[in-house]
C-alpha cells in the first residue's frame, strides 16, 4: 500500500504537473518564489499569467513579459500610471490611471488598454469613465470584467465596476467591505470567488454574488492571480532610492485547501511541543525518521517571553532557521498553535498587551494562507479536516491563552501556585472560541483531534491545567456530549514530561488526552505533579515527540499514540479502538 508520504509527494508531482502542462505548459513553481528579473523605475502594480508559461509584470510605467522563472522575454515603456492586469484570450488588459487617483470629487482619468500577449504591441484602448475615483484592478470572469480602484479616504464601502467582453459599462456592483486603504488596488477571480487586494494588509474575498466572505489581514495589493492547480499569486516588491525596484510572485493556498493536501486517509501523524530554539534540537531527525504525513506543534514552539514583538521575531528567525525544522516544513502538512511563550508572557492570558501584534507575528511565521480565519479573527484557534468520508480526522487547534481570565494564586504547591477557581464568569476560551468549537463538533468527521496547549484531563496541582477552570473544564465534557461528537480525544503539551490521562467523568465516552513534552526543553525536577486520571504507571521526562498511529484497515480502525524519544524508541503507549470513542462504549470505572 503506497505510503501517506508518497500520498503527499504524488500531490506535490501533480501540482507540478498542472503547472508545466495544462494550458500548453504553464511552468510556474508551485512551492517557491519567482522573481522578475531586473529592476524598474517604479514599483509593481500587478501581475498575470496566460497559462502558456509566461508571467505579465505591470511596473507603473513598464510593461514586462517574463517566462515561469521570472527571465524577461519583452519589455516595453508605457504611460503612467498603468495599474494591474489580466490575461483573456491571448490579450493583456491593464486598467490605466492618468491622475486624480482618490479625488473626492470623482475627477479621475482612466481606460483600460489591451495588448498582444505575445508581442506586447497595443491593440485597443477602452475609456472607463464610471470608474471616477480612478481605476487600479481589473479581473476576468464568465464573460464579464470587473475594473476597481480608488476611493477617497472615510468611505466604508469598495465599488466594482462591471463590463462585457467589448467594454460596455453595465453595472456598479457595491461590496460591504468596510474601510481600505486606498479603496481596492488589485483583482483577480481563483478557486471559484473574487479576490480584491488592498494597499496596507487587506485581502477581500468576495462571493460569485459579490456578498463579502471575509476580510483578512494580508498584504497583497501589489497584486494577485489565479495559481495554476488551485490557490492564489501574490505579488510583493521592494523599492530602493536608485537601485529601482523589484518585483516577485508566491504562490499561497487558500484555507479551502488545505485539507485537500492529503486526499488518502491520515495514518501517521506527529505532534509536540516546547522548543528553546536557541538549543539545539536534535529530536528533529527522529521525527523526521517516523515521516509523519501530518506535525502538530502544540504550543511554546518558541520562548518568546516578551512584549517587544522584534525579540519574538528574532527567536522565531532561530527556530525558522534551524535545519530539522525546514525539512519537516517541506516533507509534512504543519499545523500549529501556541502556549504562553510563544504568545509572550509566561503564564499569560488576556492581558498580555502585545496579544494583537503577537498573533500576527504567529500568522507571519507560521505562514497562514491569505484567507485563514487567524488573519481575521482575535485568536489562533483553527480546525481542519483530513481525509475521504468514513475516514476522516478532524484536527481542532485551541486558543487557551488570548482570552483566557486570570489565574487564582496562592501558596506555591509542587506544580506551581495556581488554584480552582470557580467564579462563573471566568473563562478558557471566551465567548467566541466557544461558540466556533461547538460548531466544530458538529462537523461530519470519523475522528477528532483537539489539541489544547495545557493539559484538559489532569487535576490541578498548582500547574497551568483546564482544572484551574473546573466550570471550564465540565463545560468542555458536556459540549462533547451535547453535540455527540464521537470519535474525539486531546493532545497536550507544556509540562516538559509526557503523560498519558483517561477520565470518564461527565463525558459520554472516555476521555483521553495525550501529553507530549518537550522537544528540547527538559524539566528540572524530573518529578511529576499528582495526576489521579493518569492512564500508565509513568511519565517520560527526556527529549521526547508524539505520534499518533491510526490503522483504518478493519471494520474498527485501530488508534496507537506513542511518546517517542531522542533514540527513536518508544517509552510509553496505549492503543484504542474507535469504537471505544462512542456513547455506545462500556465504561469501566474511571481512572
Amino acid at each position: 500500500m503506497e505510503t501517506m508520504r508518497q500520498m503527499v509527494s504524488s500531490i506535490l508531482c501533480t501540482w507540478l504537473i498542472v503547472f508545466f502542462a495544462v494550458d500548453a505548459v504553464d511552468a510556474v513553481d508551485t512551492l517557491g518564489t519567482v522573481a522578475c528579473e531586473g529592476r524598474y523605475k517604479h514599483h509593481l502594480q500587478g501581475v498575470c499569467r496566460d497559462g502558456q508559461g509566461s508571467l505579465y509584470w505591470s511596473f507603473t510605467t513598464a510593461l514586462v513579459k517574463s517566462d515561469a522563472e521570472g527571465r524577461v522575454v519583452k519589455k516595453i515603456d508605457v504611460a503612467s500610471h498603468h495599474g494591474d492586469l489580466c490575461h483573456v484570450a491571448g490579450r493583456i488588459y491593464v486598467a490605466v490611471n492618468y491622475g486624480q487617483f482618490n479625488d473626492p470629487a470623482g475627477n479621475a482619468s482612466n481606460e483600460v488598454i489591451v495588448y498582444d500577449a505575445r508581442t506586447l504591441v497595443e491593440t485597443d484602448r477602452y475609456k472607463t469613465p464610471e470608474v471616477k475615483h480612478g481605476a487600479g484592478g481589473i479581473a476576468f470572469h464568465d464573460g464579464k470584467f470587473l475594473v476597481v480602484g480608488g476611493l477617497p479616504d472615510g468611505v466604508q464601502e469598495n465599488y466594482l465596476y462591471e463590463y462585457d467582453m467589448k467594454f460596455v459599462y453595465k453595472k456598479r456592483h457595491v461590496i460591504d467591505s468596510g474601510w481600505t486603504r486606498l479603496g481596492i488596488q488589485a483583482a483577480t477571480f481563483a478557486d471559484g470567488k473574487w479576490w480584491f487586494g488592498c494597499y496596507g494588509n487587506t485581502l477581500l474575498k468576495v462571493s460569485v454574488d459579490y456578498e463579502v466572505l471575509g476580510r483578512y489581514q494580508f498584504d497583497c495589493g501589489f497584486g494577485i492571480e489565479q495559481a495554476p492547480g488551485g490557490g492564489l499569486l501574490t505579488a510583493s516588491g521592494v523599492c530602493s532610492g536608485d537601485a529601482g525596484c523589484s518585483g516577485a510572485i508566491d504562490h499561497r493556498l487558500t484555507q479551502s485547501m488545505i485539507g485537500k493536501q492529503v486526499v488518502q486517509p491520515l495514518t501517521r501523524i506527529g505532534f509536540g511541543s516546547c522548543i528553546k530554539q536557541q538549543n539545539p534540537a536534535p529530536l528533529f531527525s527522529d521525527i523526521l525518521k517516523y515521516d509523519p504525513e501530518l506535525f502538530l506543534y502544540i504550543g511554546d514552539n518558541i520562548y518568546g517571553d516578551s512584549e517587544d514583538m522584534a525579540v519574538l521575531r528574532a527567536k522565531y528567525k532561530v527556530l525558522g532557521e534551524k535545519a530539522g525544522f525546514r525539512k519537516l516544513q517541506e516533507s509534512a502538512v504543519v499545523l500549529a498553535t501556541w502556549d504562553d511563550h510563544d504568545y509572550g508572557v509566561n503564564d499569560g492570558g488576556a492581558g498580555y498587551k502585545q496579544r494583537v501584534a503577537s498573533q500576527q507575528l504567529f500568522s507571519q511565521f507560521w505562514n497562514d494562507v491569505p484567507d485563514s480565519p487567524r488573519r481575521a479573527r482575535a485568536g489562533v484557534y483553527d480546525a481542519h479536516v483530513f481525509g475521504p468520508p468514513g475516514q476522516r480526522v478532524q484536527i481542532i487547534l485551541l486558543d487557551t491563552r488570548y482570552f483566557r481570565s486570570d489565574l487564582k494564586k496562592a501558596e506555591r504547591r509542587v506544580g506551581g501556585p495556581y488554584y480552582p477557581n470557580d467564579d462563573p464568569q471566568a473563562t478558557m476560551l471566551g465567548a467566541a472560541q466557544w461558540k466556533w468549537l461547538e460548531q466544530q463538533l458538529r462537523v461530519p468527521a470519523e475522528i477528532r483531534l483537539v489539541a489544547s496547549s495545557i493539559q484538559l484531563v489532569p487535576t490541578a496541582a498548582g500547574q497551568e491545567t483546564w482544572a484551574n477552570l473546573p466550570l471550564e473544564r465540565t463545560r468542555f465534557m458536556k459540549l462533547v456530549a451535547k453535540t455527540k461528537a464521537n470519535g474525539l480525544f486531546v493532545i497536550s503539551g507544556d509540562r516538559h514530561w509526557s503523560d498519558f490521562s483517561r477520565t470518564t467523568m461527565d463525558v459520554p465516552y472516555p476521555l483521553y488526552d495525550f501529553t507530549s513534552s518537550s522537544i528540547n526543553q527538559l524539566h528540572a525536577r524530573g518529578t511529576p505533579t499528582d495526576n489521579p486520571h493518569r492512564l500508565l504507571d509513568r511519565t517520560f521526562h527526556k527529549e521526547n515527540f508524539g505520534t499518533i498511529d491510526i490503522d483504518w484497515s478493519g471494520d474498527d480502525p485501530k488508534i496507537t499514540v506513542s511518546i517517542v524519544d531522542l533514540n527513536g524508541q518508544q517509552q510509553m503507549s496505549h492503543a484504542f479502538h474507535l469504537s471505544e470513542l462512542h456513547p455506545s462504549s462500556e465504561l469501566p470505572g474511571d481512572k
